[in-house]
């Protein structure tokens, strides 16, 4: 029953990106150009500061507080989203990201490595904030988790196509220049040249066409309030806290690992990192057939518990194919559980709070990845490359576990109502 569902749901897709209006049609084209560009961050950032001399407790505190940031700045993203509106936020955020980025890749003091860091995360914080209720708001009850699905589909698309580029250009620029593959000079050029695909996605976001919503600020401060007085709210916040610690101790890591430990070039990691990227596309494919049948928490928490064995495996070899395989599988099924989780998170409130609920929720995940981060940065630079990743495995099982005891009953309920 479950294959029969999945084979309707893989027919539907196209048929029902027909039906999405145009706004969403703009909004997944904008996603599909800025994960572009984080294919190639992925890749190759990490790696860019390690060779400029910096160590791995410094890459830590740069990537916390772009983390940090991203919560921090998630309660006043959600107030400048009401206030003008959905369209000119994801322009703002935009904007400052191309800023940010420019100044990542082109300077190497310390401080101005730190403070962009932030401006980064700053920028995080508004397209992060804004995107889930955009999509909310420019979807039917009927097709939101196709839409949600769609989403994650076309970033995992595009960061795929990111990371393929971001790991084979520098080989390519060592074969034409006199360039050291894996040297600073060619990851900035990389990085450099990854910034197009952000100046391009300036152009749907101008076609995207909205009515703003007037949130009084008297209004947002009660809204913001009565979600923390809600219980329902304050367990979402929990499941976060263990989610967000996991993902910052080890996520930001993994290219890390195969540079140093496994000795891998950029081009191994690019093809690694795209795998992962495929599989998770076609997995997205079966999603919306698979909640249906079983409930979106449970699969939600079912997902990430099967991606702990693969996350120890993948610590567990020095066999670099065996290696990539258990990062294939880790990842995919861990990502799985994101636009599950980012849409049912909006479903438990009303229409007003959404901006605010997807505000806090982040703001909680991205304070704890920013500590989860500089702690893992700190413990790789004492040596011990595993210590990190085997934490995670405890806070990934630990969220899992409590977003199931916390929903899966509340879930059923709201489905029989």
């Amino acid at each position: 029953m479950v294959i029969k569902k999945a084979k309707q749901s893989t027919g539907n897709y196209f048929s029902r990106i027909k039906e999405f209006t145009p706004n969403a049609r703009m909004f997944l084209t904008y996603v599909f150009l800025i994960s572009l560009n984080l294919g190639v961050y992925k890749v190759i950032f990490n790696l860019y500061i390690l060779r400029l001399g910096y160590s791995e407790d410094f890459l830590g505190m740069i990537l916390s507080l772009t983390s940090i940031a991203t919560g921090v700045f998630s309660i006043p993203a959600a107030m400048i989203c009401d206030r003008i509106g959905r369209k000119r936020t994801l322009l703002l955020s935009c904007l400052l990201l191309t800023i940010s980025l420019v100044f990542l890749y082109n300077t190497t003091v310390k401080e101005l490595l730190m403070f962009f860091s932030i401006l980064y995360g700053a920028s995080s914080a508004l397209n992060i904030v804004t995107g889930s209720t955009f999509m909310l708001e420019n979807s039917k009850p009927y097709e939101r988790m196709h839409l949600f699905s769609m989403y994650q589909l076309f970033y995992t698309a595009a960061t795929m196509a990111g990371n393929l580029v971001g790991g084979a250009f520098p080989a390519m620029l060592a074969k034409v220049t006199e360039m050291d593959a894996s040297g600073s000079l060619a990851y900035r050029i990389t990085l450099m040249l990854s910034l197009v695909t952000i100046m391009v996605s300036f152009l749907p976001l101008l076609k995207i066409k909205e009515e703003k919503a007037v949130v009084h600020q008297k209004r947002r401060s009660y809204i913001f309030s009565s979600l923390l007085r809600s219980e329902n709210v304050l367990k979402m916040i929990i499941v976060y806290t263990f989610f967000g610690l996991g993902w910052g101790l080890a996520l930001p890591y993994f290219n890390v690992y195969l540079d140093v430990i496994l000795n891998a070039g950029s081009d191994e990691i690019g093809i690694v990192f795209s795998l992962a990227e495929i599989l998770m596309m076609i997995a997205l494919l079966f999603l919306p057939a698979f909640t249906e049948c079983f409930g979106k928490i449970r699969v939600a928490s079912m997902v990430q518990i099967l991606s702990i064995p693969f996350l120890m495996l993948f610590i567990s070899t020095p066999i670099l194919p065996l290696v990539g395989f258990a990062y294939v599988m880790r990842s995919t099924l861990m990502n799985l559980a994101n636009p599950i989780l980012n849409n049912f998170k909006l479903e438990i409130v009303s229409e007003e709070e959404r901006a605010t609920m997807n505000s806090i929720a982040w703001m909680t995940c991205y304070v704890f990845v920013g500590v989860g981060t500089y702690a893992g940065g700190y413990i790789l630079a004492s040596g011990n490359y595993r210590l990190p990743f085997i934490i995670t495995c405890g806070m990934y099982a630990a969220a899992a576990i409590l977003n199931y005891v916390f929903f899966d009953k509340f879930e059923r309920n709201m489905a029989s109502t």
